[in-house]
Protein backbone atom coordinates (compact mmCIF):
# COMPACT_ATOMS: atom_id res chain seq x y z
CA UNK A 1 0.00 0.00 0.00
CA UNK A 2 0.69 3.64 -0.66
CA UNK A 3 1.70 6.46 1.60
CA UNK A 4 -1.10 9.08 1.67
CA UNK A 5 0.46 12.29 2.31
CA UNK A 6 -2.04 15.31 2.90
CA UNK A 7 -0.15 18.83 1.45
CA UNK A 8 -1.00 21.62 2.44
CA UNK A 9 0.43 25.27 2.19
CA UNK A 10 0.33 27.16 5.64
CA UNK A 11 0.13 30.59 3.69
CA UNK A 12 -2.72 30.02 1.27
CA UNK A 13 -4.70 28.66 4.58
CA UNK A 14 -3.22 32.27 6.76
CA UNK A 15 -4.81 34.25 2.99
CA UNK A 16 -8.25 32.22 3.04
CA UNK A 17 -8.66 32.84 6.49
CA UNK A 18 -8.09 36.76 6.19
CA UNK A 19 -10.27 37.00 3.15
CA UNK A 20 -13.05 34.86 5.70
CA UNK A 21 -12.33 37.73 8.25
CA UNK A 22 -12.31 40.17 5.70
CA UNK A 23 -15.55 39.20 4.20
CA UNK A 24 -17.30 38.89 7.88
CA UNK A 25 -16.50 42.60 8.73
CA UNK A 26 -17.79 43.45 5.36
CA UNK A 27 -20.77 41.68 5.63
CA UNK A 28 -21.18 43.07 9.72
CA UNK A 29 -20.75 46.67 8.63
CA UNK A 30 -22.66 46.52 5.08
CA UNK A 31 -25.92 44.70 6.96
CA UNK A 32 -25.60 47.19 9.83
CA UNK A 33 -25.46 50.02 6.91
CA UNK A 34 -28.02 48.90 5.16
CA UNK A 35 -30.13 48.87 7.97
CA UNK A 36 -29.53 52.14 9.72
CA UNK A 37 -29.71 53.69 6.31
CA UNK A 38 -33.38 52.02 5.53
CA UNK A 39 -34.60 53.45 8.73
CA UNK A 40 -33.10 56.79 8.24
CA UNK A 41 -35.14 57.21 4.69
CA UNK A 42 -38.50 55.98 6.12
CA UNK A 43 -38.60 58.02 9.24
CA UNK A 44 -40.35 60.91 7.42
CA UNK A 45 -43.32 58.24 7.05
CA UNK A 46 -45.77 56.89 9.05
CA UNK A 47 -47.83 54.59 8.25
CA UNK A 48 -48.49 50.90 9.64
CA UNK A 49 -46.15 49.52 6.28
CA UNK A 50 -43.32 51.55 7.82
CA UNK A 51 -43.50 50.22 11.10
CA UNK A 52 -43.68 46.87 9.89
CA UNK A 53 -40.52 47.30 7.90
CA UNK A 54 -38.88 48.62 10.98
CA UNK A 55 -39.78 45.53 12.54
CA UNK A 56 -38.43 43.45 9.73
CA UNK A 57 -35.25 45.37 10.15
CA UNK A 58 -34.80 44.26 13.75
CA UNK A 59 -35.86 40.77 12.78
CA UNK A 60 -32.79 40.78 10.62
CA UNK A 61 -30.65 42.16 13.20
CA UNK A 62 -31.64 40.06 16.07
CA UNK A 63 -31.66 36.84 14.19
CA UNK A 64 -30.67 36.58 10.78
CA UNK A 65 -27.66 38.57 10.89
CA UNK A 66 -26.32 37.74 14.52
CA UNK A 67 -26.55 33.66 13.51
CA UNK A 68 -25.02 34.28 10.03
CA UNK A 69 -22.25 36.31 11.53
CA UNK A 70 -21.67 33.92 14.39
CA UNK A 71 -21.37 30.54 12.81
CA UNK A 72 -19.14 32.37 10.25
CA UNK A 73 -16.92 33.57 12.67
CA UNK A 74 -16.97 29.99 14.41
CA UNK A 75 -15.73 28.85 11.18
CA UNK A 76 -12.75 31.45 11.48
CA UNK A 77 -11.58 30.51 15.21
CA UNK A 78 -11.66 26.57 14.07
CA UNK A 79 -9.28 27.32 10.68
CA UNK A 80 -7.29 29.85 12.84
CA UNK A 81 -6.98 26.68 15.15
CA UNK A 82 -6.18 24.67 12.77
CA UNK A 83 -3.42 27.22 11.53
CA UNK A 84 -1.64 27.38 14.80
CA UNK A 85 -1.59 23.79 15.12
CA UNK A 86 0.06 23.23 11.56
CA UNK A 87 2.74 25.97 12.31
CA UNK A 88 3.53 24.22 15.89
CA UNK A 89 3.45 20.72 13.99
CA UNK A 90 5.91 22.22 10.97
CA UNK A 91 7.97 23.73 13.73
CA UNK A 92 8.77 20.48 15.57
CA UNK A 93 9.16 19.12 12.69
CA UNK A 94 11.88 21.28 11.34
CA UNK A 95 13.85 21.29 14.80
CA UNK A 96 14.05 17.65 14.51
CA UNK A 97 15.35 17.75 10.95
CA UNK A 98 18.39 20.43 12.12
CA UNK A 99 18.84 18.03 15.02
CA UNK A 100 19.15 15.30 13.03
CA UNK A 101 16.60 13.04 14.38
CA UNK A 102 14.22 12.68 11.54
Amino acid sequence: MGNAHIKMDIRELQATLQTLQSSIDEFSSYTDTFRTGTRNQLKNFNSDFIEKVDAILDYMNNDINQDLVKNTDDVHAAGKGILEEMKKADEEVGRAIRSGQS
